[in-house]
């Protein structure tokens, strides 16, 4: 799943395209969507964000991000909901998924894994080490901007 859209991201650059990674960030709070939308176009990333599990899928799928950074807590279902369609569906399927989520258990973690959610971290996470992820599973080159 990783190196597929990773794949894809690299050879669209190596053919002179030199946009940024697409970050589709779905969360239910509007502080966080704003603040990360703040922070990962500050760290060269193009970012869109959606309130819930249906406007995340319909971004998806018009959109078609290279990565989606989630919460869990959903208004409109759970994260788990919303993680299971974007894998069930053709258009969706290829796209990495990072969750990020206050919902610090070891069970949630192992469930992330079972998942295939490609990284998971318990939140605050720090904006440099989730900037450094989407990096890694888009193979987009270090930025040099930082908060």
């Amino acid at each position: 799943m990783v190196w597929v859209l990773s794949n894809r991201f690299r050879m669209n650059r190596m053919q002179g395209d030199e946009r940024s990674p697409v970050v589709l960030v779905v969360d239910d709070h509007e502080d966080t969507r704003h603040m990360s939308l703040i922070v990962l176009r500050s760290q060269g990333f193009s970012a869109t964000a959606a309130v819930g599990g249906q406007a995340g899928f319909a971004c998806a799928c018009e959109q078609h991000p290279d990565v989606i950074v989630t919460d869990l807590a959903m208004p409109d279902g759970d994260g788990w909901e919303f993680v299971q369609r974007l894998a069930a569906d053709p258009r969706t399927c290829d796209i990495p998924i990072v969750m990020v989520t206050a919902c610090a258990t070891e069970s949630v973690r192992e469930r992330a894994k079972r998942e295939n959610v490609a990284a998971f971290f318990f939140k605050p996470c720090a904006p440099d080490v989730l900037a450094a992820e989407l990096r890694r599973l888009t193979g987009a080159p270090h930025s040099h901007s930082a908060l």
